[in-house]
């Protein structure tokens, strides 16, 4: 997995980048928002950003925002800072971060918080997948339903030799109406005797 690191600090970033790369995770280093901002435009294989609080011309508030908003997904963003407290920390939840380190960091606890980061860019990688092959499945459904007569009273389907079966569809078939869709045979005799 490949992780952004925005980081002004020369010292930080290149400790960062030895750590990251010997814990297996490819590692593109910027030294301020904007540099990363445009590498986000660019690089869609980027997971999780790993970003300093204060940098110059875009700080990673700002970049976090920048990032929610063009709903790049799926992204975790972890915020490394020396600034603490709660509203700090609060802020920076409101902006969209995803996880907070203080600085200076733990090593064993920031490898622990980008393994909980890889574990949700996967599940929403996942997700995004399913959700997508769910779609397609329902449009192919959608047009399913335009073309295979069904009966509109027990929602059983008209093969091609003009038999009637039951089967399970994700959608219902239940309008009450039969003047305008079909009707199979059975149920059309049941509704002539509740007319007649």
């Amino acid at each position: 997995m490949k992780i952004l690191i925005a980081d002004d600090d020369p010292i930080i970033r290149q400790v960062l980048m030895n750590l990251l790369s010997k814990w297996g995770y490819g590692v593109v280093p910027t030294t301020n928002g904007a540099e990363a901002w445009e590498v986000l435009q660019h690089d869609t294989e980027l997971r999780i950003g790993l970003f300093d609080w204060f940098m110059p011309e875009i700080n990673g508030m700002e970049l976090t925002r920048r990032i929610r908003e063009a709903n790049i997904t799926p992204f975790y963003i972890i915020l490394c800072t020396a600034r603490g407290g709660k509203d700090s920390l609060l802020d920076a939840f409101e902006a969209g971060v995803d996880d907070f380190v203080s600085k200076p960091f733990d090593k064993e606890v920031l490898q622990a918080r980008l393994k909980v980061g890889v574990r949700s860019v996967e599940l929403q990688s996942y997700l995004i997948q399913r959700i997508s092959t769910a779609e397609a499945a329902l449009q192919g459904v959608s047009l399913l339903k335009n073309f295979v007569p069904l009966c509109s009273v027990c929602g059983r389907a008209k093969d091609l030799q003009d038999q009637w079966h039951k089967i399970e569809l994700p959608f219902p078939t239940d309008t009450g109406e039969t003047a305008f869709h079909a009707c199979c045979p059975e149920c059309r005799e049941k509704i002539s005797r509740v007319k007649g």
